[in-house]
């Protein structure tokens, strides 16, 4: 009798204990003043910067806005050579180091779109995607940036090995004084 009463004592804590360890994960410890922080008072822009959990992987060359997000989710993730990655191979922005170099100190970038323009010329499709950049540094810093990406997709189905997907040829960025929502260009020049 006592081995059955083991039997079912066993089955139950192993149904029962993935539930106690996930509650018991998810649980986290409350603050308090002697932590340095006050419960109500939130935290300072650049140390909220740093403790952030990094955005979810997005890698998606599929459209002009997609490729962009997937751009500045590496920048957002520190993954600046799947961010450089994104620049046609044959037309890098800059030496790699010097690419890198220049996001040091940002913390994290938002991104709005307008509309895109397109074209086709050669076997190969043509964008024009304007944009606007809200950049956060790692002291706080916010400043809003405005302009124009290209892009270019050969044509699929006439392409070869290695077969190259839709990328950046180029991106001219100026600063805003305007917000974010406000600094999305109407339109950039065709492609």
């Amino acid at each position: 009798m006592n081995h059955r009463k083991l039997l079912y004592c066993s089955i139950a804590f192993a149904f029962l204990a993935p539930a106690f360890a996930s509650a018991q994960e998810t649980k986290q410890p409350e603050k308090t003043q002697d932590q340095g922080q006050h419960p109500a008072k939130p935290a300072e822009p650049a140390a909220e910067a740093q403790n952030q959990t990094p955005p979810e992987y997005l890698d998606n060359r599929s459209t002009p806005e997609t490729l962009i997000r997937s751009y500045y989710n590496a920048i957002n993730r520190q993954e600046y050579a799947r961010a450089y990655s994104y620049y046609a191979p044959d037309n890098p922005p800059k030496p790699f180091a010097e690419f890198q170099k220049g996001y040091e100190t940002t913390a994290s970038v938002k991104v709005l779109f307008g509309k895109a323009e397109g074209e086709g010329a050669a076997g190969s499709a043509y964008w024009s995607k304007p944009v606007a950049i809200e950049s956060t540094g790692k002291d706080g810093k916010m400043e809003v940036f405005n302009g124009c990406y290209r892009l270019r997709l050969a044509n699929p189905a006439i392409q070869g090995v290695p077969y190259l997907p839709m990328s950046i040829l180029d991106g001219t960025l100026e600063k805003s004084d305007k917000s974010l929502e406000e600094s999305v260009p109407e339109g950039c020049e065709a492609p």
